[in-house]
C-alpha cells in the first residue's frame, strides 16, 4: 500500500476492512473493487513495464481494460461520467464561435505520451484536439494574406499576432462509444458494456507476404464516429468575417484531421473531386473485430489489401530494398507521410452476430488518388488485381461459403468473402481464362518495365508474384468445382492449403492458396485458384509433399493452368 493513500481512503469511507490471515490466503477478485482501486495508482500514471502496466498489446487486455474503465469512470448508464453536451448556440454567441462537424468513421490523434496512441486528455478526462493542431490545419487552407490576418506572421524577425484564437475541438455526448451487448457464453445469456473508442492496428504484411513473423494486435485509442465542436474567438470580433472563417475551416478539414487520414480516419467531408479513381463495391464476408470482439467493417482494410499486393507484385521483379522504398513512398512510414489517399464512402452496412463468426454486408464507393500520375497508373493495376484475384478484409483468400458451400453437409460456419465491383475508371471486364491470362501478362510486364531489375529476379518470399513461384488455374463455372478440396481431410490439414497441421484445432499459418469466384454475368463465374509454390515446405504433410496431388485434383475438376508455371514434382 502506498503511504498516505490508506488514511485518505479511510477519510472517504472507502478503505477496505482489515483482513485476516485466512482472508489473505483466498484467491483475489480478478476485477478490483473501487475501494481497491483507490489504494493503487491508476493505470494512466503507472510506468509502462511488465507487472505494472502494459497498454499497447491487445492480446493481453487486462491492463487496458482497467486503464479504459478508470479513465471513462462510467456513470450509472455506463457512459462516461464527464462529457460535454452540444452547445445551445452554434455560430457566434458574442464571445465564442462554434462549428459542429460529424465524422463518419474514426478520428485519431496522439498526445505524444504513454506507449499507446491516444488523444490529449483534459482536466476532467474528456479527450480533445488541441488548438495548435486546428491552427496548423486552418493555416494550410488560407491564402498568404488570410494566414497573416487570421494566424499571424513572424516574417522579418518581428512577430505579428493574428486575430483568431483557436480553442481546439472536443466531442459532445458519449465520447467512449458505449454499447451494451448481449451474447451467449456456455449456454447462458451474458450482457457486457463495451467501449468502441478502443481501436486496434493489426499489421499482417510480414506474415502473409514474406511468411515471417507472427500476427500482432496493437491497441490504440480513437474517437468512434464523433460529433466534434470546434471553438474559436477573435481579438477583433467586429472585424472578423465568421462566414469566411467557417468556410476556410471546412476546406481545411477536407484534408483530414489528426493521423491515419490516408485510410479514412479524420475525414468529415467526402472530397470526391480530389480523387482520380473510383470503384463501386458490393461485399459480404467475415467481419473484422475490435479487441472487444465487436464486429466493425474498417475502411483501412482497403489500404492493407493494396499495400500487401504492392509487396507481392514488386517482390516478383526487384530486390527487397526497392520493394521497401516504393512501399514506403506510396503508403507512408515513420519519416514521411503516404503519397496515396483512399476514402471509403459507405452507403450501407449491416452485421450478423449470430453463430461463431460475425459477418458483414456492405456497399459503397472506394476513392483512390496519388500525387504522381505514374503511381496512380500503378494503383489502377493493383486495384484490378485485388478485385479480380481475391477480395478485401478478413478471410479474403477464400470464397464466401454461405453462397458457394452452404448446401454441403459439412458447412458449419461463415468463411471467406465475396465482392462485386464496377468502375468507369478501372477496367474490370473479364469473361474468360484468356482475358485473365492477358491481364496477368500485362500486369507482370508493367511491373517489370517500371520497377524490375534486368532480368526480373524474384525474392524468396512466400507470395512473391513471379511465374516460377506461382501458378494460376481457372475455368468458367456456374458453381464452384474446387471448394470441396479445401475441406478434404488431407488437404485442409496441409499448412499450404488449410493453414494447419494434423491435430491442430485452428490454423497456425497463412494458406498459400487463394480461391476466388469472380462474377462475369448472369449465373456464371470465373473460378480462380492461385497456388504459391516457391517454398515447398508448407506443402509437406507428415513428410509427404501434397502439392502434386492438389494440382492433379484441380485439373480433374476442370481447372486449367492460366498463368505462371506448373510446379515440378520433387
Amino acid at each position: 500500500m502506498i503511504k498516505g493513500l490508506e488514511s485518505a481512503a479511510k477519510k472517504l469511507g472507502i478503505a477496505p476492512e482489515p483482513s485476516s490471515k485466512a482472508d489473505r490466503a483466498k484467491p483475489k477478485n480478478p476485477r478490483p473493487t473501487i475501494a481497491e482501486l483507490a489504494l493503487e495508482p491508476p493505470m494512466m500514471y503507472r510506468a509502462q513495464v511488465q507487472g505494472r502496466c502494459s497498454l499497447q498489446f491487445a492480446s493481453k487486455p487486462a491492463d487496458l481494460n482497467q486503464w479504459t474503465e478508470e479513465w471513462i469512470y462510467p456513470a450509472a448508464n455506463q457512459q462516461p461520467t464527464y462529457q460535454h453536451q452540444e452547445p445551445a448556440v452554434l455560430g457566434w454567441d458574442g464571445a465564442i464561435y462554434r462549428i459542429k462537424v460529424e465524422f463518419p468513421f474514426r478520428l485519431c490523434s496522439n498526445c505524444g505520451q504513454d506507449s499507446i496512441l491516444r488523444p490529449v486528455i483534459g482536466k476532467h478526462g474528456i479527450p480533445f484536439i488541441t488548438g495548435s493542431s486546428i491552427k496548423g490545419l486552418f493555416r494550410r487552407a488560407c491564402s498568404r494574406q488570410q494566414a497573416i490576418d487570421y494566424c499571424g506572421d513572424d516574417g522579418g524577425g518581428e512577430l505579428t499576432p493574428g486575430k483568431l484564437r483557436f480553442h481546439g475541438a472536443y466531442p459532445v455526448g458519449d465520447w467512449a462509444g458505449t454499447r451494451r451487448v448481449t451474447f451467449q457464453r456456455q449456454g447462458q445469456a451474458v450482457s457486457e458494456t463495451r467501449y468502441r473508442l478502443v481501436d486496434v492496428v493489426h499489421p499482417q504484411q510480414e506474415r502473409q507476404v514474406k511468411g515471417e513473423g507472427t500476427a500482432t494486435a496493437i491497441a490504440l485509442i480513437s474517437f468512434y464516429q464523433p460529433t466534434m465542436i470546434f471553438e474559436l474567438s477573435s481579438t477583433k470580433p467586429d472585424e472578423t468575417d465568421w462566414k469566411e472563417v467557417a468556410g476556410l475551416l471546412r476546406t481545411a478539414l477536407r484534408q483530414g484531421l489528426g493521423g491515419k487520414t490516408n485510410t479514412g480516419y479524420g475525414l468529415p467531408f467526402i472530397p470526391k473531386d480530389q480523387y482520380a479513381l473510383t470503384v463501386y463495391l458490393d461485399g459480404v464476408g467475415v467481419s473484422p473485430l475490435l479487441r472487444s470482439n465487436e464486429p466493425e467493417f474498417r475502411p483501412n482494410l482497403f489500404k492493407a489489401t493494396l499495400r500487401g499486393h504492392v509487396r507481392r507484385l514488386l517482390a516478383g521483379v526487384c530486390d527487397e530494398d526497392a520493394v521497401k522504398r516504393k512501399e514506403n513512398q506510396l503508403f507512408g512510414h515513420t519519416a514521411a507521410p503516404a503519397e496515396i489517399e483512399l476514402f471509403w464512402e459507405s452507403r450501407a452496412i449491416a452485421y450478423n452476430t449470430l453463430g461463431g463468426n460475425p459477418t458483414y454486408t456492405t456497399r459503397g464507393t472506394l476513392y483512390v488518388d496519388a500525387k504522381q500520375q505514374q503511381d496512380l497508373e500503378f494503383l489502377g493495376w493493383v486495384l484490378r488485381f485485388a478485385v479480380v484475384m481475391g477480395g478485401f478484409g478478413k478471410s479474403w483468400r477464400r470464397v464466401w461459403h454461405q453462397q458457394f458451400y452452404q448446401s454441403h453437409p459439412n458447412y458449419s460456419r461463415p468463411i471467406g468473402c465475396h465482392w462485386k465491383a464496377d468502375s468507369d475508371q478501372v477496367e474490370l471486364d473479364f469473361k474468360t481464362p484468356q482475358d485473365l491470362k492477358q491481364f496477368l501478362d500485362q500486369l507482370y510486364q508493367f511491373c517489370g518495365d517500371r520497377f524490375g531489375s534486368k532480368p526480373n529476379q524474384p525474392l524468396k518470399w512466400k507470395e512473391a508474384w513471379h511465374p516460377k513461384r506461382v501458378a494460376v488455374f481457372s475455368q468458367v463455372v456456374t458453381q464452384s468445382k474446387a471448394i470441396d478440396l479445401f475441406h478434404d481431410l488431407t488437404f485442409k490439414t496441409t499448412p499450404a492449403i488449410g493453414g494447419k497441421n494434423p491435430g491442430d484445432d485452428r490454423p497456425t499459418s497463412v494458406s498459400s492458396v487463394w480461391h476466388r469466384m469472380f462474377p462475369i454475368g448472369g449465373t456464371q463465374y470465373l473460378e480462380i485458384v492461385t497456388v504459391f509454390h516457391g517454398d515447398r515446405t508448407p506443402w509437406k504433410r507428415e513428410g509427404e509433399d501434397q502439392l502434386p496431388a492438389f494440382i492433379k485434383t484441380l485439373k480433374k475438376q476442370g481447372l486449367a493452368l492460366t498463368w505462371g508455371n506448373e510446379p515440378l514434382s520433387k
